[in-house]
């Protein structure tokens, strides 16, 4: 556990170094399956843009290519139609990203793969799943549009470097000597990038960065204000591990908060403070998010049920609708005066995780006064 007290300002802290091992090297929790990979692979021989995938062996041989071009693999079947409508919308997506990205199609029905679809638990099709540097980092289920097909595509190249985010914006971190500028380029990372290009990489440079700064000497600028940006994006960092991290940013927001004095808290502090609240309070996993909302369906004024739901939906990246769901509780006829102050404190939250100055909390926080004194 991280002391709270008399802490040298220059030794690593205890919970930087657990969210560098949790965090940073933690496996995308999309599926149960884990390929065996070498941390650092010879290059293969270039993957074709699409390639049909017939047996295990065949499977986790092609896993070594996703350290230098991320993979799509698309299950599907000869009887399926959605998989018929879906497979070339795949292949002319890839296609514009191809080396970046490939395709892999993979025929549920065929002899060698019944254990892999068990393993994957491959339920419906179609399934297409994405992995970058030998881990599953984004999914769905069913045929969708073309534009949010080639929008899943081009969000994989990022992970791989592709139009300036994610690993290569990373990259750029610990080359900046500024202080201030690591913390924001950090922050950056950390709050706006999408989750299929926050991988282990990106986490990496993040960490380090941010570590320059909370371990760094005051004459070189390091003083207690940048400290704090840099344990409470820390503590953001932390919560974006799969599985999310609450006991190391809990006590990265504890150091940062004992920093303050005789400044303004950084708005990053308030910000991961919400967001370990909201954590708390979604006490299932985003991927839980269908069941919460049904049974807030049930019972629509059953505050806990509200809560949970809006804090899960926040925590799956879909902020506007958790802002939605959170306002139903201050509306007048909810509830008592009581479950209004409870539902305008869980709006405030959300606001507050949103950051200052975000445009979805903005137009929130006027909601929240037009409908608090209707």
């Amino acid at each position: 556990p991280l002391s709270h007290h008399n802490a040298p300002p220059s030794m690593p802290s205890a919970a930087l170094r657990l969210v560098a091992r949790r965090a940073f090297a933690a496996r995308r929790a999309v599926t149960a399956r884990h390929f065996a990979t070498d941390p650092t692979p010879a290059s293969p021989p270039p993957l074709a843009p699409v390639s049909e995938i017939t047996s295990p062996s065949q499977l986790d041989a092609v896993v070594a290519h996703s350290h230098t071009t991320a993979l799509v693999f698309d299950f599907y079947a000869d009887w399926c139609g959605p998989c018929k409508q879906l497979t070339p919308m795949l292949e002319r997506a890839v296609a514009k990203h191809h080396p970046k990205v490939a395709l892999l199609k993979l025929n549920v029905e065929a002899p060698g793969l019944e254990g892999v679809c068990a393993q994957l638990k491959i339920a419906s099709l179609p399934t297409v799943m994405a992995m970058s540097r030998g881990q599953f980092v984004n999914q769905f289920k069913g045929a969708i549009p073309e534009a949010e097909v080639e929008k899943f595509i081009a969000d994989l190249a990022l992970s791989m470097g592709d139009g300036g985010d994610g690993a290569d914006k990373s990259e750029e971190l610990l080359a900046n000597a500024d202080l201030e500028t690591l913390v924001e380029a950090a922050a950056d990372v950390v709050f706006n990038t999408k989750d299929s290009a926050l991988d282990d990489a990106t986490r990496t440079h993040c960490a380090q960065a941010l570590s320059k700064v909370i371990n760094s000497d005051v004459s070189k600028g390091g003083g207690p204000a940048v400290r704090c940006r840099a344990l409470a994006v820390s503590g953001g960092l932390a919560l974006r591990a799969k599985p999310r991290d609450l006991e190391s940013a809990e006590a990265l927001l504890v150091e940062a908060r004992r920093l303050v004095d005789g400044f303004p808290a950084p708005k990053e502090l308030s910000m991961v403070e919400a967001r370990v609240i909201i954590t708390r309070d979604a006490t299932m996993t985003a991927s839980d998010v269908e069941g919460l909302g049904a049974a807030h369906e049930k019972e629509p004024k059953d505050f806990d049920a509200l809560q949970m739901y809006a804090s899960a939906l926040f925590l799956a990246g879909e902020s506007e609708k958790a802002c939605t769901v959170a306002l139903k509780s201050v509306k007048p006829g909810y509830g008592a005066q009581e479950v209004r102050d409870q539902g305008r404190t869980l709006v405030v939250r959300i606001i507050d995780a949103l950051g200052a100055g975000d445009a979805l909390g903005e137009a929130t926080r006027k909601k929240l006064a037009s409908a608090w004194f209707l």
